[in-house]
């Protein structure tokens, strides 16, 4: 344990805690009490008494001061005998005792603030924890470390001594130029498709602002100048399509920057330790017992770049928890197999060929794109008097997406471990191996029947994975296999 910090008596974080604690309190009070401000922004200005506005956001402010301060003073942590005992609440105060045992992961964050008044924020998970077990939000970053070091100190699966502290090697590290090829070469669809729930989202609410602009009647205008010309469609088309692409471009590179920013990944005792982020920045330590499974995923562009993403899939309680999936960009291919090797016990499947899903997947692939086409069509009728440069967008992009997720669809297993395939653009490969199965079981809806295929879905402590239209007598065969795989391992799953 550090000698600079004793834990084995009750200590406080650092007094900047309560800068943190204000502005958790503001932060929670405004976005209860947003809708207010409209309603007193719209107010006749003669009923407004400036006075006792100021003086009520004072006291607003005040109290939230003084509950800033009680927060800081009733919050106290140790370690004693076995476990991290901590005493938090005001009124109604609370005692929470983790045994070391449970203790999966201890992870660093510093938000926008944190930064500013240079504080780090520790959270404690455990095994089981649908949320953050423990979140301490104010310690220097000497004494969050000494803190982590002294719990790792009294962890089974650690083995390190005091004085003898065990190197750290630094598998992947990125730089601004690296980073900025990856947000170029991200998929923007999904950005785009971000974009268009923002504005369905937003219309409404900003719908009486843009008629005060009237740029609604100038849309019109346009739309009326163009509507008897085909000419004019596709220009409109074009420019929607063209502007919108921009945008989600514009996305993609600012979200990659903010969220993995300063990446770097470490090794240390076989577990995986990733920093990253700009405005937040995040430390997270993967322990192979919680990673369920692996995602590794590329597009044509990264793929002639020699760049794969990688998003680790960790084990959580109830509903899968979106804060618990990891991901990590920029990997080449010595770094993948790098990961296999201390993430899961088997990955050689030289011997094993891939299987492909039945051919009706593509009848249902087509189905599907042919609703959705419907739908789009339905939604252009409202905006364009012709269909035909829609349908001779969207006709063949939807043939080529259903051709290409078949062609990338596949599974193969061995001894150990299942491997499937997918993807449409992107190409993304799954890792999963037999002992975490948590369930397995067999869907068949009446169509799939006649076709004698069903669909195979393991749960995982992290989710599901299906496998689509498999034939009924190798789904039984793959069923039996990995469900006796799962039954007689000795190995941990968390």
């Amino acid at each position: 344990m550090n000698n600079t910090f004793d834990f084995s008596e009750f200590s406080r974080q650092s007094s900047k805690g309560i800068v943190v604690n204000y502005f958790i309190i503001l932060y929670k009070s405004l976005k209860s009490s947003w809708v207010l401000i409209p309603i007193i922004l719209t107010k006749d200005t003669s009923e407004l008494n400036l006075t006792k506005i100021v003086l009520i956001v004072l006291a607003i402010l005040v109290y939230i001061l003084i509950r800033a301060v009680l927060v800081y003073l009733n919050f106290k942590f140790k370690i004693k005998d076995n476990a991290f005992i901590l005493k938090q609440g005001i009124l109604n105060k609370s005692n929470v005792s983790v045994p070391f045992e449970k203790i999966q992961h201890i992870n660093f964050k510093q938000n926008f603030i944190q930064q500013i008044i240079n504080v780090t924020q520790v959270e404690i998970e455990t095994a089981g924890a649908k949320t953050v077990e423990i979140s301490i939000k104010a310690l220097s970053r000497e004494k969050a470390e000494a803190l982590k070091q002294a719990l790792f100190s009294k962890m089974q699966e650690v083995i390190a001594v005091e004085k003898n502290e065990p190197s750290k090697e630094i598998l992947h590290k990125i730089s601004v130029k690296d980073l900025f090829k990856i947000s170029i070469s991200e998929n923007h669809f999904k950005s785009l498709a971000l974009l268009f729930a923002f504005i369905f989202s937003g219309y409404v609410q900003v719908k009486d602002f843009l008629e005060t602009l009237e740029l609604d009647q100038k849309f019109d205008a346009i739309l009326e100048e163009n509507a008897n010309s085909l000419l004019g469609d596709l220009f409109l088309m074009l420019f929607l399509l063209v502007f919108s692409f921009i945008i989600s471009v514009l996305i993609s590179f600012v979200t990659t920057f903010i969220r993995h920013f300063n990446l770097q990944v470490s090794i240390e005792n076989n577990r995986l330790e990733i920093d990253q982020g700009l405005i937040t920045k995040h430390n997270n330590i993967l322990k192979k017992q919680k990673v369920q499974s692996i995602e590794v995923a590329t597009n044509p562009i990264q793929q002639k770049l020699g760049i794969y993403n990688v998003i680790f899939k960790q084990a959580v309680s109830g509903k899968v928890n979106y804060k618990k999936i990891i991901k990590v960009v920029g990997f080449n291919q010595a770094h993948i197999e790098v990961l296999k090797k201390i993430l899961f016990l088997n990955t050689d499947f030289s011997n094993y060929e891939k299987q492909k899903p039945d051919t009706y997947y593509k009848t249902q692939l087509f189905f599907r794109y042919f609703l959705l086409l419907i739908l789009l069509n339905g939604v252009f009728v409202l905006i364009s008097s012709s269909l035909i440069f829609v349908n001779i967008v969207f006709i063949p992009f939807f043939i080529i997406l259903v051709l290409l997720k078949y062609k990338k669809s596949y599974y193969s297993f061995n001894n150990d471990m299942l491997v499937i395939g997918s993807g449409q653009i992107a190409t993304k490969t799954t890792y999963f191996e037999h002992f975490k199965l948590q369930n397995i079981k067999m869907k068949q809806t009446v169509f799939q029947k006649r076709k004698d295929v069903v669909n195979l879905v393991l749960q995982t402590a992290s989710g599901k994975i299906i496998l689509p239209c498999i034939k009924t007598n190798k789904a039984i065969e793959m069923y039996n296999f990995i469900l006796y795989k799962s039954e007689t391992s000795v190995e941990k799953w968390m």
